[in-house]
């Protein structure tokens, strides 16, 4: 690991299904991947702790449109429809003399989600709209263009819990 090491991550593409999706969001979140937690407390302990339960709570998030586009709509207001979407990101990594491109890489994230909440916004003057859609996510993949195996899998319905390829819980 570098003792100094200075990235950013400052656009990416979304993808609706196969279609780039430019100009229709302002920001779209990664889910909170967040697990349940178990209080251990006892006689003789120095301390409590909450230790990581084995199920995840409900993986979610949001998004902010800057317009109702018709192409989307359809699905989005549909709660049953999964709808795969794809994150993709450059990280640029710097060194002393700016930009480094050999260690840069790129960041992708495939979900599939539905979407609970489609908030449409307020008609008001100007094009300042801001509709915020919120989703339940069931299939989250992070991967790295420098790796090959993803750097976090986790799909609900297929019961995938994986980090760095590995099952996070042992099977006994």
């Amino acid at each position: 690991m570098d003792a100094v090491k200075v990235g950013q991550l400052t656009n990416a593409d979304i993808y609706w299904g196969d279609n780039l999706c430019v100009g229709r969001f302002a920001s779209f979140e990664r889910p909170k991947i967040e697990y349940e937690k178990v209080k251990h407390a006892s006689l003789g302990m120095v301390a409590e702790f909450d230790g990581p339960g084995r199920q995840l709570k409900a993986l979610t998030g949001k998004c902010e449109v800057q317009f109702l586009d018709l192409d989307l709509l359809p699905e989005a207001y549909d709660p049953t429809k999964g709808i795969a979407i794809t994150m993709d990101a450059p990280v640029d990594i710097y060194g002393s003399g700016g930009i480094d491109i050999a260690r840069g890489y790129r960041l992708t994230w495939h979900l599939t989600i539905m979407f609970g909440t489609t908030g449409s916004g307020a008609h008001k003057l100007s094009n300042d709209f801001k509709g915020e859609w919120e989703y339940s996510c069931l299939r989250f993949v992070e991967k790295a263009s420098n790796r090959q195996v993803p750097l976090r899998e986790i799909d609900i319905m297929a019961q995938i819990n994986r980090v760095n390829g590995r099952d996070v819980w042992s099977k006994y």
